[in-house]
């Protein structure tokens, strides 16, 4: 029999050649069955466990040889159809391709889909110039994709020599072939290859151009007419219609200018280029303008239609774009007085740009080439008067006569009252019925919102006393979803640890009704153990989900700080266990994590009334929760209702119904929070002092400078084969008093018998902040983001804590090098810029906004603008404070100063006359602080002051920052514009 022929051969390692090549249609169909049972068993492997000095290591290797795999993959490949062979080959036109097949088989059996996958899976083994072998012979018809990925290696030849790759230019290769350069060389221009990013990583012993190899090639092509110039012009513009991305429509870009066309060329092909203005990347706008700087002043050159298209360009973000624009404008202006009236109407459009050269430019064109008659043109510019600077001002003055007669140029907003943070629209939505509270429940993992695991705290409890035999089944889709995010392994960037943690008590949630209904929810658990029977089974997942399902109380945490919401969670499971319906404490009751005074005194009475303890944790978010100087009318009357008599103190303390001094601090972790909130200098020095401790990382002060530091490490040499300790200097941002103080999970849950059992007569006090610390690794956070925002919202009044850690782990400097740290900080922002509401913040919340304002990722220096906008509509910043912060940052270089002027111009200047007025006090202070030598970016950040100085001529400059100006006077780069500030009475 032919399945025993087979057997043989391979069992003998023999050639199964000939026997194929006299199988029918028929016998191949027949094989197939017995080809797929023999392929599972030749490629069959073995484990082996080898104990290693680094521990247990786990391989495999084959259970048969080489050749006997490689006979059975010739019988598969000729009986085995399309669908057949996808399934048992990885890639099998690795095979189809390669010389032995070619050779031996090929030549007798071509498969029907021989050049369907070749086109598929594209082998690498497969070049260019093999390709093309095959294309003549007629093999298979070679797909443009396919042409695509191999004709841009095509240049370069490989070959191995005594173990040493040596790679060589060979650009002849494109002239073997006819149909390379009449047809698959264009296919480069249409559709997007990899041929911008092929040779920068060779060395090549005959081209040393690195990266521009390609470019280089079609420059000799068009040189020696091999490809028409024309053609490849034309064919290099229209790229830019194409739709590549940055980098390949750059490569492109660098393609034109290396050509170089002429000025018969650029006037030839002007519609090409014109379309290729529309290009949304930079660097091929301003080629174009490059050359069109060149063809602006010809008499053929399209004047009206380049004046009719410069408002995309003037409205460009980048300055390059706008500056040759204007450039180009005042060309033709100066050739063709015609046209004079439309270009000035048109540079009005650059007067909107913040940048002051830019604007002086336009103005100078306008001022040049119009008419201050013109109505229609001075009724453009005076569209824009609010946003000119003062020179812009002093060139247009003959078209903003109407306008000088004003008081000021920009539109002063409507006063912006402080937020009420406790108003309706604000507030958070209650739920009470059963199906309202399994609605709740089965969204509260998926971190929809900030406060839902906050109220999922309070929402379980409330939701087990409700369930009964007849409803219980309602809650399995919710068991079923926790159990498999509990148990999973995949990343989910929209949720954080803390949702995980809430599975997992869901999950312990489930365990407890199957044990109350285990005939109602046999179906659950079944589905439950067969699941977890399948992690037994895999070796790499058994001990997985034995972590993961433990109760609640045994869970592990990954950082101290996830200790405090832990007590929370195991609060409200003992919730549960007594059948109470209590809500937390510190359950948010106005969006995103406020909580009105009257429900939380409300609250405290019914844990009184029920003989419930009171969490001493849970109590001090509570507090921290409150919003600052809100006082209810009835608040007296209601804290009256409290048994307490501490408790009482507490909360009038609070309301500032008393002081203080005098007032008997029997358990001070009652007091803490409040405390720190008023942030009242007096009251925390005789708090501190009164229990002889100390406050400073709970303010969330430090002491901290920024300069050039020392730092070491390792690097292998390989010469001596072994570490090598070298040095580099890095400027760095250092908290220098800062000392984590770390606290075991079991002093946490200690802390769980309630704040009535606290020794009398300790200072040594317990807080939150006792825990609110986190590690640093080197390339990641161990908070994960969206975990980051709720810790955040922990102490909503005294933010600097937290914030003065993540400043000393993740802010050291102003770029980020891990993707964490940085959505950390994007988190972070979003969520200050909705608790920001007064101008008392401590220190720390001051220095975190610096760093934000000057950091390397743009989304975050945008949401820090935000905040101070936000927060000087209020008057809600102390922008003395910030200021002098930025100031000493720069003073280390922690940052470049383009990028915080660059901030300052496009999001921050002219907002409002107001705004104008405290961003003058914010540079002034900053100013002050700054090195007695102008660091680069300096001349900048002094023309905006010099803005701010002309717009409120009344305010005046501070002593030192004069005296800082004076200093920097001595530079020749920045004397004219400190002479003009100076110059301002």
């Amino acid at each position: 029999m032919l399945s025993q022929q087979i057997e043989a051969i391979v069992e003998k390692e023999g050639d199964i050649i000939p026997l194929l090549k006299t199988l029918t249609p028929t016998q191949k169909r027949e094989l197939v069955p017995f080809l797929k049972t023999l392929r599972t068993r030749i490629f069959e492997r073995y484990d082996i466990h080898e104990k290693t000095k680094w521990g247990m290591s786990y391989s495999s290797k084959p259970v048969h040889s080489e050749a006997k795999q490689a006979i059975v993959n010739k019988a598969c490949y000729v009986c085995f159809n399309k669908t057949d062979t996808k399934k048992a080959f990885f890639q099998v036109s690795r095979l189809s391709v390669s010389d032995d097949y070619l050779e031996n088989i090929i030549p007798w059996y071509k498969p029907k889909w021989f050049g369907d996958l070749i086109n598929d899976e594209m082998p690498w083994d497969l070049t260019y110039d093999k390709l093309m072998d095959l294309a003549q012979k007629e093999l298979f018809e070679p797909s443009q994709a396919l042409i695509l990925a191999r004709l841009p290696n095509a240049i370069v030849e490989s070959s191995w020599n005594n173990n040493v790759n040596k790679s060589i230019y060979k650009p002849e290769v494109l002239l073997k072939h006819k149909t390379t350069l009449d047809q698959h060389i264009w296919f480069l221009f249409e559709e997007a290859s990899g041929i911008n990013n092929y040779y920068n990583y060779l060395h090549l012993d005959n081209y040393k151009g690195g990266n521009d190899i390609w470019i280089d090639t079609f420059v000799n092509l068009t040189a020696t007419e091999k490809l028409d110039r024309r053609k490849v012009l034309t064919a290099t513009l229209h790229t830019s219609t194409k739709g590549f991305n940055k980098t390949l429509s750059g490569w492109f870009a660098e393609l034109l200018l290396k050509l170089n066309p002429t000025l018969e060329e650029i006037l030839s092909l002007q519609d090409a280029f014109f379309a290729a203005l529309n290009s949304p990347h930079s660097k091929v706008v301003n080629s174009v303008l490059k050359y069109f700087k060149v063809a602006a002043t010809h008499k053929n050159f399209k004047h009206a239609i380049f004046i009719e298209n410069a408002s995309i360009l003037l409205n460009s973000e980048t300055k390059s774009v706008v500056t040759s624009t204007l450039m180009i404008l005042d060309k033709i202006a100066k050739t063709h007085k015609t046209l004079q009236n439309s270009v000035c109407l048109k540079a009005t459009e650059g007067l909107i740009n913040v940048d002051e050269k830019i604007q002086i430019r336009a103005a100078k064109i306008i001022e040049k080439f119009g008419k201050p008659k013109n109505e229609e043109l001075a009724d453009e510019i005076s569209m824009y008067a609010d946003n000119l600077l003062h020179n812009s001002k002093d060139l247009l003055k003959d078209y903003l006569v109407a306008e000088t007669k004003q008081n000021g140029y920009i539109e002063e907003p409507e006063t912006i009252e402080l937020n009420n943070v406790l108003a309706d629209d604000n507030k958070i939505e209650t739920y009470n019925t059963l199906d309202e509270l399994i609605f709740f429940v089965s969204q509260a993992i998926d971190n929809n919102e900030v406060y839902h695991i906050d109220l999922l705290l309070s929402y379980l409890p409330k939701l087990n006393v409700l369930i009964n035999k007849t409803n219980v089944a309602k809650l399995e889709p919710i068991f079923k979803r926790a159990l498999d995010l509990s148990l999973s392994y995949d990343w989910n960037s929209q949720i954080g640890n803390l949702e995980h943690e809430a599975a997992y008590y869901i999950n312990d949630f489930s365990e407890i009704l199957i044990k109350r209904f285990p005939i109602e929810l046999a179906s659950f658990k079944k589905k439950k153990q067969s699941k977890i029977q399948k992690l037994k089974d895999d070796k790499f997942y058994s001990s997985h989900h034995k972590e993961n399902l433990k109760p609640i109380e045994q869970q592990s945490i990954p950082d101290y700080i996830y200790q405090i919401h832990h007590a929370l969670f195991i609060q409200s499971k003992s919730f549960i266990r007594k059948n109470a319906t209590l809500d937390l404490l510190s359950k948010p009751t106005h969006a995103p994590c406020w909580i009105d005074p009257t429900i939380l005194i409300e609250r405290i009475v019914a844990y009184e009334k029920q003989s419930e303890t009171i969490i001493l944790y849970d109590f001090q978010i509570a507090i921290s929760r409150l919003p600052f100087n809100y006082n209810p009318e009835d608040i007296p009357n209601q804290i009256e209702l409290i048994t307490d008599f501490e408790l009482k103190q507490v909360l009038k303390y609070h309301f500032n119904f008393i002081k203080l001094e005098g007032v008997k601090l029997t358990q001070p972790e009652l007091w803490l929070q409040s405390v720190l909130i008023k942030n009242n200098k007096n009251e925390l020095d005789y708090f501190q002092n009164k229990l002889s401790t100390n406050l400073r990382k709970e303010i969330g002060n430090y002491t901290w400078d920024c300069k050039l530091r020392d730092h070491y490490y390792l690097e292998y040499d390989y010469p001596s084969s072994k570490q090598i300790r070298k040095k580099t200097v890095k400027k760095e941002l250092k908290l220098h008093d800062f000392h984590t103080q770390k606290k075991g999970p079991e002093s946490l849950l200690d802390n769980l018998k309630g704040i009535f059992k606290f020794n009398k007569n300790t200072v040594k006090i317990k807080s939150i902040y006792s825990f609110m610390y986190f590690k640093k690794q080197k390339y990641y956070t161990t908070i994960q983001p969206h975990d980051d925002i709720k810790f955040l919202y922990l102490s909503p009044n005294n933010p600097s804590m937290l914030l003065s850690q993540v400043v000393h782990y993740n802010l050291k400097e102003s770029t980020f090098w891990d993707e964490s740290s940085k959505k950390n900080m994007i988190n972070l922002l979003k969520g200050l810029y909705h608790i920001w509401n007064r101008p008392d913040y401590n220190e720390g919340a001051y220095l975190f906004l610096a760093t934000g304002l000057l950091c390397s990722d743009k989304i975050s220096r945008e949401l820090a603008a935000e905040i101070w906008i936000k927060a000087n509509y209020e008057t809600t910043l102390d922008n003395n404070l910030l200021g002098s912060f930025i100031g000493r940052l720069e003073a280390g270089e922690y940052a470049p100063l383009k990028r915080f002027t660059d901030l300052l111009t496009n999001n921050l200047f002219n907002i409002s006359k107001t705004h104008n007025a405290f961003l003058f006090q914010l540079l002034n202070s900053a100013v002050k602080e700054m090195n007695d030598i102008p660091i680069r970016g300096s001349k900048k950040l002094l023309e905006i002051l010099l803005e701010l100085k002309h717009s409120s001529n009344a305010t005046e400059l501070q002593d030192l920052t004069k005296e800082k100006l004076l200093k920097w006077q001595n530079v020749p780069s920045v004397k004219p514009v400190i002479k003009k500030i100076l110059d301002i009475k």
